[in-house]
């Protein structure tokens, strides 16, 4: 019997004690869902245990394999899965088939450890059935990726090397390809030696250890319904020459921002005395993503505190969209001037201290970067910001894709991370003119002109590997990464009660009657399971 009541006060002592505000936003119903998904857990325990007697004369071998179970590990209470396959030979009496699957969930939803969890589902089904024999096996896995894999943190990409424990990285749910930046519940580095499957196509490449757990699709299962309900998962080296369709970008939840705020400074005299007064200056949100885009692709500060100059520039050749940058700049609550050079280039300035303070963080030229707030934006708003950038450093293909560059590989990084979030697949190349380095980003669109989320892969290989794995844990078993500039959704590393074995399966069995007496029995029942 599960005391709601207990489960609820049990969280909120247990976010107190972590430092969290239990009554903040997002924190505030959590010790009541938490006590709803235990009481669901306790009814989903119970089931009509339904046998029959009536079924012939079958005493041959019934097996059901792969049943995907997910636990809590009682030691952590973190959450450990795997497979599971039961075989049992009848005597006089067999369940439905479902019955297998139920007993399994029956026992797992709860804390547990996989030796007891393996003994308790044989040792319950050879006290129903009373079989001649019955067999558990359960495996629970690590799944790790390449040491030159990146991971989508709220810090921008990193290697899962350069992970400091400083940073929330992107989960993502495989349901609805959610994503949300969370802090992982573990870090995981192992050294490794042997082989790796390679996902390999222009726009993905994946690096990952053979049981690996994919999220993927298949042709005609994607063909039906293009993001939900449609993602499959499976070991890796299970997927090795097959085409599937892995996903590569997902939707963040932002919120509509009315406008941005930027400090400004004031003289401001009293009875002969000159002092400093600091204000809000309030900017339409949409005005200033317009201008931050135009900006980040076209301009540059000017600053030179000895000389009281602090000077915003943007420069574009004349045409539409010298004649659209002037119409975003004449909303912004500056005063702007324009210079028409005599080879055809329009330049704008704006002489604003409170800007050129709020800009300079972003860097120059090779080094600029998109502000964090951007991330939090809605999907509209960073659409908008981006439409806005290609008007300089960019453009839209005839086919649909769109083309962005930039001398800072930060800054394409930043906008890669921000296209992902909204749906839109990306990949990031470097290209040479003149002995200057460039990076390239484009997006992929299908026949129907609509941007790609996902790629399609034909050729997946064994690669020899030798050096260290990574990977973290996280709750929704997903997150987001991205190898030689593509990027893949992909599963975590759930780790077991401590098992920090490379590549390795923590496998638990339990036999009963004919299996355990009988030799021929058992192994074809573990030649079946392999």
């Amino acid at each position: 019997m599960v005391d709601k009541e207990k489960i609820k006060q049990a969280i909120r002592l247990f976010l107190e004690g972590i430092g969290e505000d239990p009554d903040r936003e997002g924190l505030r119903e959590t010790p009541d869902r938490i006590a709803r998904m235990w009481e669901e857990f306790e009814s989903m325990r119970s089931f009509d245990m339904k046998l029959f007697e009536e079924f012939g004369e079958y005493n041959e071998m019934v097996l059901v394999k792969d049943i995907t179970f997910y636990s809590l590990c009682e030691h952590h209470l973190l959450p450990f899965f795997g497979k599971v396959h039961i075989a049992y030979i009848p005597d006089g009496v067999i369940c439905g088939l479902s019955k297998l699957v139920r007993t399994v969930r029956a026992f797992a939803l709860r804390p547990q450890v996989q030796e007891r969890l393996t003994e308790e589902i044989a040792d319950f089904l050879e006290g129903e059935l009373k079989p001649k024999g019955v067999a558990v096996v359960m495996s629970a896995e690590h799944l790790c990726y390449s040491e030159d894999t990146e991971i989508l943190t709220d810090q921008g990409w990193k290697l899962f090397k350069e992970l400091n424990g400083t940073e929330k990285v992107a989960q993502v749910y495989p349901d609805t390809l959610e994503i949300e930046f969370t802090e992982p519940v573990m870090y995981h580095r192992y050294p490794y030696k042997g082989y790796m499957i390679n996902f390999r196509n222009k726009s993905l490449n994946l690096l990952v250890s053979p049981d690996h757990k994919m999220l993927f699709s298949t042709d005609w299962i994607f063909s039906k319904s293009r993001r939900e309900n449609v993602w499959l998962t499976e070991r890796a080296d299970k997927l090795l020459g097959r085409t599937i369709i892995v996903p590569q970008a997902g939707i963040m939840k932002g919120k509509e921002k009315e406008y941005f705020e930027i400090e400004s400074e004031d003289s401001v005299s009293y009875y002969g005395n000159t002092a400093l007064k600091t204000r809000a200056l309030k900017v339409n949100a949409n005005t200033f993503l317009k201008f931050l885009g135009m900006y980040l692709a076209e301009g540059c500060v000017y600053e030179n505190p000895n000389y009281r100059m602090h000077k915003v520039r943007i420069v574009q050749k004349e045409g539409y969209k010298a004649e659209l940058m002037e119409s975003v700049l004449r909303e912004m609550p500056f005063k702007v001037f324009k210079h028409r050079r005599t080879n055809g280039v329009v330049e704008f300035f704006i002489n604003s201290k409170a800007l050129c303070n709020f800009l300079s963080p972003l860097g120059k030229s090779k080094d600029k970067r998109l502000p964090k707030e951007i991330f939090n934006l809605s999907p509209d708003q960073k659409l908008l910001f981006l439409q806005y950038y290609s008007l300089g450093d960019g453009y839209i293909k005839p086919n649909g894709k769109l083309h962005l560059v930039s001398k800072s590989k930060k800054l394409m990084d930043d906008i890669q991370a921000l296209l992902v979030t909204i749906g839109i697949s990306t990949t990031v190349y470097e290209s040479y003119t003149n002995d200057q380095v460039y990076y390239r980003l484009e997006t992929r669109g299908d026949k129907q002109g609509r941007y790609k989320f996902y790629s399609k892969v034909r050729e997946s290989l064994k690669e020899p590997y030798e050096g260290y794995i990574y990977s973290v844990t996280v709750p929704s078993g997903f997150i987001l990464v991205r190898r030689e500039g593509r990027t893949a959704i992909s599963g975590n590393c759930m780790s077991m009660r401590g098992a920090m074995s490379p590549g390795h399966q923590t496998v638990t069995s339990a036999l009963r009657g004919v299996f355990l007496k009988d030799m021929k029995t058992r192994e074809e029942f573990l030649k079946l399971v392999r």
